[in-house]
């Protein structure tokens, strides 16, 4: 199964279902969802948003002058762009393995708070 798709059309539920197709494919991970608990799940997601932070850091350090070493702010975007990408995987998987529908479970969330603080932006 192998289509490209350009990012701009990209709609949660094709990232959902090439998520969970590569993670379960032999020429993917190779690793059912069944196959962890929840809790192994989370641990993967709280590893990678570790690994934001971690970035986030190395940004703040660099803006207050406390490390000697620079890394270029182009490429300290674009580990952090990484690095957020794969906590949104990982969270998209952890979702899908409790069955729950990530892109309608936020398009709920998001309207809630946006009803229970009077805003007008719903998704």
């Amino acid at each position: 199964m192998r289509k490209n798709i350009s990012p701009e059309n990209l709609t949660f539920e094709q990232f959902s279902s090439a998520n969970r197709a590569r993670c379960e494919a032999e020429d993917g991970f190779n690793h059912q969802l069944a196959d962890w608990t929840p809790s192994e799940w989370l641990a993967a997601c709280v590893g990678e948003l570790g690994e934001v932070a971690h970035v986030v850091k190395t940004i703040i350090r660099q803006r207050d002058n406390l490390v000697s070493s620079e890394i270029e702010d182009i490429e300290l975007k674009r580990m952090l762009a990484e690095e957020i990408a794969d906590t949104v995987i990982y969270l998209d998987l952890l979702a899908q393995s409790q069955e729950i529908n990530l892109s309608d479970a936020i398009a709920e969330k998001f309207n809630k708070k946006s009803k229970e603080i009077g805003s007008q932006t719903l998704l």
